[in-house]
């Protein structure tokens, strides 16, 4: 893989892996439900065509039905029969849901907002409903605060490995700029990192594209840091401004794959650090784009995470990039010394870093 190393972490251990796989299993199962509350497969084999016939789909969201028998199928809970059309398998008619195999591994949240999800992704495949609306309503946005929490170990990891790498190439007091800070779960991350290890601090700035969310993050990290090192901008990632080579470290969790054009925004978002100064990105990645990735379920419906375009109509997915991608983008970007690292085992996570050369 070009550009790209396997490292071994104890974040995603034998644990994290199974925990993550029952969560996969769960979004196959509330996909498969639907489909047999709508009479399809429980009774017989069906083709693609009668399926999204019978859910009502609008052109625009076929894709989305796609994904979902693919996916089905990667889980094994459907197979295609030698004339083509979709079956249901052992696995799709009798799995149930026993909980996780490792407790202590903290999923709630992640099935939670699947369970939210499912009870509406129809309404939104027929364009009933209008997905951010009932996403982020009131309802919705408490669980998104849950999801994107480091107290919900499925996602917590992507949060620790980066504050994990960042803290390592901190050497004196630095300047920080992060990108789309959220509900700031990296932040706290991070600022427990540089605690532990002593690293000093000169500015942390937290953006969003969401103004609400920024000041949000900014009076919620208050107690974090003092005053006058802490400062929020509205930043969008589709129109980065010019910058002023004034960050040691531009830092992001889950956030870059947004971005309409990444080269591009990466490109200006280079101009925003010193000379010699660092970008570390954590994404969720995937090996491949056969490999389709529980959390499209939720993130397809949302406008940012968009169709992967692969060139191949039966390699439908959303959002979540390869690790050779980000390498690639990393290096049209303009960045020296890329690397990227992806974890062992099932590749779930990458570390991506690059450097405004001198």
């Amino acid at each position: 893989m070009t550009g790209v190393a396997t490292v071994k972490t104890a974040l995603f251990n034998e644990a994290y892996h199974a925990s993550y796989d029952y969560v996969s299993d769960y979004t196959a199962y509330t996909i498969l439900k639907i489909l047999k509350g709508e009479g399809l497969l429980s009774s017989g084999p069906a083709g693609e065509k009668e399926i999204i016939f019978r859910l009502g789909s609008t052109d625009a969201n076929i894709s989305l039905v796609q994904w979902a028998l693919l996916f089905l199928e990667q889980q094994l809970f459907i197979r295609k029969t030698d004339r083509g059309n979709w079956e249901m398998t052992d696995k799709g008619e009798h799995w149930r849901d026993c909980g996780n195999p490792f407790p202590a591994v903290h999923v709630a949240p992640s099935l939670d907002l699947i369970r939210y999800a499912g009870t509406f992704w129809l309404k939104a495949l027929q364009d009933e409903v209008e997905p951010r609306q009932v996403l982020f309503n009131r309802s919705g946005a408490g669980l998104w605060e849950h999801y994107f929490h480091n107290a919900h170990d499925l996602y917590a990891v992507h949060n620790q490995w980066a504050a994990e790498e960042l803290a390592d190439l901190m050497s004196g007091p630095c300047e920080v700029m992060e990108l789309g800070t959220g509900f700031g779960s990296a932040t706290r991350a991070l600022l427990t990192e540089m605690r532990l290890r002593a690293k000093k601090l000169i500015r942390y700035t937290v953006t969003d594209a969401s103004t609400l969310l920024a000041v949000k993050a900014r009076r919620s990290l208050e107690t974090e840091l003092e005053p006058d090192k802490l400062i929020h901008k509205k930043l969008d990632l589709n129109d980065v401004p010019a910058g002023e080579g004034e960050h040691d470290f531009i830092f992001a969790v889950n956030v870059m794959h947004c971005a309409d054009q990444p080269v591009r925004a990466l490109s200006r978002l280079r101009e925003h650090l010193k000379p010699g100064g660092s970008i570390l990105l954590s994404e969720c990645v995937r090996r491949d784009y056969r490999s389709k990735l529980q959390q499209e379920f939720i993130f397809s419906m949302l406008p940012d995470f968009r169709e992967i375009s692969t060139g191949s109509g039966d390699l439908t997915c959303f959002g979540l990039l390869r690790p050779e991608d980000w390498w690639e983008i990393m290096q049209a970007a303009g960045f020296g010394q890329v690397q990227v690292k992806v974890n062992e085992g099932p590749v779930r996570g990458a570390i991506i870093t690059g450097t405004r050369e001198k």
